[in-house]
């Protein structure tokens, strides 16, 4: 079985429900013992960083992050604000990314190279043990590496095309029928 950290899943059009229709999740974490981690990365949610947040003063940090996007990241801790930010060094895991709730990671992230690459979102997503991979199964997901520039650098409202293409489709009616894929 692949090991999906550092990898994207792309909703397959049978995927119905509100939250995950059309997403985008990057994977931050998955074993098969301890389930899949991750963060929608394609669900704004209308709200710039600079009204969202009432006791963060980000401008401290970057004045250029108030105008940047709030997310839903998922279901699971929606009442908090995560921050997805580069893995200072390639750890263990080999995560390009990790998810952090901690708001030193902030003051990091503005004195790194990266300091313009802020993505905050609203919660994040999580599957049990080999739940994820269940999904998969049913043709609820594709899945291709994730790229950096897709999330810091598409528009979010081309992120799903955009991974789609990483797969080299550019329209998934044409490969989808009946909740089986055709590649």
């Amino acid at each position: 079985m692949l090991d999906l950290t550092n990898h994207f899943l792309v909703a397959m059009p049978n995927v119905t429900n509100d939250l995950f229709s059309g997403s985008v999740v990057y994977v931050t974490t998955h074993s098969f013992e301890q389930g899949a981690v991750g963060v929608i990365v394609n669900k704004p949610l209308g709200k710039r960083l600079k009204n969202a947040f009432k006791d963060l003063d980000l401008a401290k940090y970057n004045p250029q992050w108030l105008n940047n996007q709030l997310y839903l990241g998922g279901p699971v801790n929606s009442e908090n604000g995560f921050v997805l930010c580069r893995s200072t060094s390639v750890d263990v895991d080999g995560r390009m990314f990790k998810l952090s709730n901690s708001r030193s990671v902030l003051s990091e992230i503005a004195t790194s190279n990266d300091k313009d690459n802020l993505f905050i979102s609203v919660g994040y997503s999580a599957w049990g043990s080999f739940q994820i991979e269940d999904e998969i199964c049913r043709n609820d997901w594709l899945v291709v590496k994730a790229d950096a520039s897709l999330i810091f650098d598409v528009d979010a409202n081309n992120r799903y095309g955009e991974a789609l293409r990483l797969l080299g489709i550019n329209n998934i009616s044409s490969l989808y029928a009946g909740g089986t894929v055709f590649a």
